[in-house]
């Protein structure tokens, strides 16, 4: 049918783009963040990154795969290639020698660093990567806040599975929770014995997305030691790595986990 054709599409020019941006962004790496006599780090961030992301799209499509995971595609892969690509950028804007790490608008022909006085270190008043950073937080968030979640999604979220709480009620009661002689059934949350989230797993999550917001904001700078300049320092360029990382690790593990969890439900 026409519409099925639409989809499918949609589909593949989604897939398509995901894929190229991500070649685009590889070749610009290998051309503004690396260097033939130097930059060994970048290159080995940038190629281990993209043999990665290439073992997971051939993953998702494995008949063994397919078969367990049926929604499961390019069009997933291509999404976590193009994030992949991102945090690889993220990691090497931290990098401290600056001739490994162009300022993206002094890539564009456009001057927006100083020198830091008497240490030589070039520190970057524009920071690209921050406000990308910040903007994928804020439509993150965004997206969290007007999706429809369901009880399950909700547990799956704060770590908690009791439903004891939940109490079926079709008959009146007295204590307010249901209207008296309201033959409806409905699920009620009573808070009195217990909670079905966790108070301590939801604000430490709180304080998690706070760390973050910080660091974004900041661009992961540290002060040196006389507290005058902000400099890059390597820790930061080894969190953001790793979790390009974790991201293709997580991936790669829902696609083989009902392979390995056979006892499991995974619908």
């Amino acid at each position: 049918r026409s519409s099925d054709l639409c989809w499918y599409a949609a589909l593949l020019s989604a897939t398509g783009f995901n894929y190229v941006l991500s070649l685009i962004a590889v070749v610009l790496f290998y051309v503004y963040y690396t260097h033939p006599e130097g930059c060994s780090q970048n290159k080995a961030f940038v190629s281990v990154n993209m043999l990665l992301c290439l073992g997971a799209s051939i993953l998702s499509v494995l008949p063994k795969i397919q078969e367990s995971q049926p929604r499961s595609g390019l069009l997933q892969s291509s999404v976590i290639t193009v994030y992949t690509m991102y945090l690889t950028w993220s990691a090497m804007t931290n990098e401290p020698d600056r001739t490994c790490n162009p300022s993206l608008l002094s890539i564009i022909g456009y001057n927006t660093t100083s020198i830091a006085p008497g240490q030589g270190q070039v520190v970057q008043w524009w920071d690209a990567q921050g406000i990308v950073g910040l903007v994928l937080f804020l439509l993150c968030v965004l997206y969290s806040s007007i999706r429809t979640s369901t009880n399950s999604q909700v547990n799956k979220l704060t770590l908690t599975s009791d439903e004891a709480t939940l109490i079926e009620d079709g008959v009146g009661r007295n204590d307010g929770s249901v209207e008296d002689g309201d033959d409806v059934h409905r699920a009620v949350d009573n808070e009195k014995d217990g909670v079905t989230y966790s108070y301590s797993f939801f604000h430490f999550m709180l304080f998690l997305a706070s760390l973050y917001i910080m660091m974004t904001l900041t661009n992961w700078y540290s002060p040196d030691s006389t507290y005058e300049t902000m400099v890059s320092k390597w820790p930061a360029v080894w969190v953001k790595i790793s979790s390009s990382w974790v991201c293709i690790v997580l991936y790669v593990w829902t696609l083989v986990a009902p392979l390995v969890l056979t006892n499991r439900d995974f619908d």
